[in-house]
């Protein structure tokens, strides 16, 4: 008895096999069906005698060759059609241009680095591991034509992640230094470390390309031209430091010492009469072994530690603005992986001038807001960018990205000038032109003279020609949406 359901299942399967093939034909071909009623018909009628059952199952008369060949050249006829139709589509999708408006928008995390050095007045300024959390968004417009032309126009805004270091450093390469005629020097090596945070990154470009104008159906690559404007604003707090007063006085290293070619410098002591003449020196390499302490040269009155000692600044200490802005050339390449995925890189180089504002608020020698500003003209300063990115569809309309960033700013040879605090150093003018003027002006006298009206000549500025190397790096990890409308 369980043997009679396989049994009735087998014969229903056997009986259903012509129907299942003529369902096969009517899939293939629309042509090759015929109503069963008309196949009867036609094969009563057909000179072999055969009928449907016939021609199907056994016989090969003039009715069913005629009915083969019929339905060989039907197969053929949708295969070329399948073909061409497969050939078109594909030719489509490869012709296929974009057109209209596009919205990249992206959030960017940085690690950067910003310093600049100063040759002659041997200072180094170093803003290390800066980290920004930036906004980007680009919006890109693109023209339809036999040769593709796209517009694109975008904006960036970040804001500094965390505390990151300062080091204001004016020992490594020799400090400031004020040489005399007669030979004699004093100089002032410091440094200091501050916390930065709060800083802002600005940015806007605009370029012109021209879209996919070379390469193949899977990579394609856009030249362009265009202008990036890039500024950030640093400042600085808590900054510590110390300094040391270095003199020398005929040629003698008066308050250093050479131990094992080791140099110790010790805090400088010197000592002056009542009249304000300068009567010797003493320094711990001077002092008596016997007692420790320092000797006191004769007839001396009061004496001067020099710039020896350590300070801390809890306030802002250090503001730098700086911008970055110039034409550049650039090329872009998209490499189609599918339908859903493609992978995007971009070579940037520029030639933007440089401009960097700083302010010092506890120099009080210092003119204030403006202390310092460093400027390179075209042609100083170069811009290396470069970008990688993988889309992937989110929808018809949506692409989500990821990728890095990278970007190097330098420039060499660029001109630095400071303005000073002009009521404190006009002070000092007037009291080296009172002792020139009744005869007391000793010849550094008069150069310190000398040197102050040249100051006020230029408006109470020093200018120093090709004074600034400036280096800005910065590495990003990028995540976005490409929308289009």
């Amino acid at each position: 008895m369980k043997k009679n359901p396989r049994i009735l299942c087998g014969i229903a399967i056997m009986s259903m096999l012509p129907l299942v093939a003529n369902a096969a034909g009517t899939y293939y071909n629309g042509s090759m069906y015929q109503n069963p009623q008309n196949r009867y018909t036609n094969n009563t009628t057909t000179t072999n005698g055969g009928g449907f059952y016939n021609n199907y199952g056994a016989g090969r008369g003039y009715g069913q060759n005629t009915q083969n060949a019929q339905a060989m050249q039907n197969m053929g006829t949708r295969k070329t059609t399948v073909q061409t139709v497969k050939k078109t589509t594909t030719k489509t999708s490869n012709d296929s241009k974009k057109q209209g408006f596009y919205l990249n928008a992206d959030l960017t995390h940085e690690f950067a680095s910003w310093n600049f050095d100063m040759k002659t007045a041997g200072s180094k300024l170093h803003y290390d591991n800066l980290r920004w959390n930036a906004l980007d968004g680009e919006l890109a417009y693109y023209f339809a034509g036999s040769t593709p032309v796209q517009v694109k126009v975008g904006g960036k805004y970040g804001m500094q992640f965390g505390d990151s270091p300062m080091i204001d450093d004016d020992i490594t390469s020799g400090g400031m230094w004020i040489v005399y005629s007669d030979g004699s020097f004093e100089g002032t090596p410091a440094v200091s470390i501050g916390k930065s945070n709060g800083g802002k990154e600005y940015g806007f470009n605009a370029a012109l390309g021209l879209t996919d104008f070379f390469g193949n159906d899977r990579i394609k690559f856009t030249p362009s031209i265009g202008y990036r404007y890039f500024k950030y604003q640093l400042e600085t707090k808590d900054n510590a430091g110390a300094m040391v007063q270095v003199v020398d006085i005929d040629e003698v290293a008066v308050n250093c010492f050479n131990y094992n070619g080791e140099i110790q410098c010790g805090p400088y002591v010197g000592f002056f009469d009542g009249g304000g003449n300068f009567t010797g020196y003493a320094n711990q390499w001077a002092q008596n072994p016997s007692t420790g302490l320092l000797p006191v040269p004769d007839g001396s009155s009061y004496f001067d530690l020099g710039s020896t000692y350590y300070y801390e600044q809890p306030g802002t200490s250090h503001k730098y603005e700086t911008e970055w802005a110039g034409p550049y050339i650039a090329l872009d390449m998209e490499y189609i992986i599918d339908n859903d995925n493609l992978v995007s890189a971009g070579l940037e180089f520029g030639l933007p001038t440089y401009k960097s504002t700083g302010n010092q608020p506890y120099r009080f020698d210092w003119a204030h807001p403006k202390s310092v500003e460093d400027e390179g003209g075209f042609g100083d300063a170069w811009h290396l960018g470069l970008n990688a990115m993988w889309s992937t569809s989110v929808s018809d309309s949506i692409m989500l990205s990821v990728g890095m960033t990278y970007d190097y700013y330098s420039v060499k040879g660029a001109d630095a000038t400071t303005y000073l605090n002009e009521a404190y150093y006009q002070d000092m003018l007037t009291y080296y032109e009172d002792l020139y003027i009744n005869g007391g002006a000793t010849t550094e006298d008069i150069e310190q003279m000398n040197y102050l009206q040249g100051l006020k000549s230029n408006g109470w500025s020093m200018k120093s020609t090709g004074e600034i190397e400036s280096i800005y790096k910065s590495m990003g990890i990028r995540i976005g949406l490409n929308v289009k409308f």
